[in-house]
């Protein structure tokens, strides 16, 4: 997912104090060319929505109450915005690295290493450098079978990433579903939404709410543009945070984003930044787990 680097510029702190006052004080978007993408529509046979199994647990409100009894949910952030840290990270935690020279309210870490049925040996530091700030929370890279049953294989997928954070003692409210084409996809949108809405499911079975994070071409090309019935977190290609309000109300299958990502540059590299929307806050507060920060 995210590249992030844990040197950051003062460029990127003036950057990151102006997102936090726009989440605050609720300033209008800035008007831009970059026009957040447009609802695809769903096209032939193709399943029209990716929704848990219920419809009580479709609404994106506080976690059911067995998750709330086994993780706490947190009650407030520090800053609205945070970063994601997993296997391309690895080597910096490992090396003994500072970490990131401002302070991000929330973390998401990822719970394999980019692919289905392997371990991010960095889960530890980083869950444990995660925990050290007011929110994290937990995703987990799918992708699809290339040959079989979709749905079977989309229920392995989420069982191994449950058995992988137990073993981490990584409990959230939210696990996000990182669906991104640099995995496996069956040119089949068919078979895609099956092992996405298995993976949900079975993840919702076990009171653990879940989520999607993806981009509008990813989406389209993977799900011919499925309608989502959980939280998104939208992953955007802008630079600009003034941007992001109106990817927010965009989102992704039809259903406006909780969480957005964009791209800032700490002067050396590019850096994913992950910000609340702000229709979303403060409910999409307790989506992440409490911290100590």
């Amino acid at each position: 997912m995210a590249r992030v680097v844990h040197a950051l510029g003062a460029g990127i702190v003036a950057v990151l104090v102006g997102a936090i006052a726009v989440l605050v004080v609720g300033d209008p978007p800035v008007s831009s060319q970059a026009a957040p993408p447009r609802a695809a529509a769903s096209r032939g046979a193709l399943p029209t929505t990716v929704r848990p199994p219920a419809p009580a647990a479709a609404r994106p409100v506080s976690p059911p109450a067995a998750a709330v009894r086994t993780s706490a949910a947190a009650t407030h952030l520090s800053t609205g915005w945070g970063i994601d840290v997993s296997w391309p990270q690895c080597d910096d935690f490992g090396g003994g690295l500072a970490p990131p020279a401002v302070q991000p309210g929330f973390v998401a870490v990822g719970v394999n290493n980019g692919k289905p049925f392997t371990d991010n040996r960095c889960l530890p530091a980083e869950l444990a450098y995660a925990r050290s700030h007011t929110g994290f929370a937990a995703y987990l890279n799918i992708d699809a079978p290339r040959s079989g049953d979709a749905a079977a294989y989309g229920r392995k997928v989420a069982l191994d990433g449950l058995a992988r954070m137990a073993r981490a003692k990584l409990v959230t409210p939210v696990v996000w579903l990182d669906v991104e084409v640099l995995n496996h996809w069956s040119s089949s949108g068919v078979a895609n939404v099956a092992v996405i809405n298995a993976a949900l499911h079975t993840l919702q079975a076990r009171h653990v709410q879940a989520g999607i994070y993806s981009s509008g071409p990813m989406w389209q090309q993977i799900t011919g543009g499925a309608r989502i019935g959980v939280p998104v977190w939208l992953a955007t290609t802008v630079t600009d945070y003034r941007q992001l309000p109106q990817w927010c109300v965009s989102g992704l299958g039809g259903r406006e984003a909780e969480m957005a990502q964009y791209v800032a540059s700490d002067g050396r590299q590019l850096v994913d930044v992950d910000v609340l929307c702000p229709h979303a806050i403060p409910r999409v507060v307790g989506m992440f787990g409490a911290g100590r920060g």
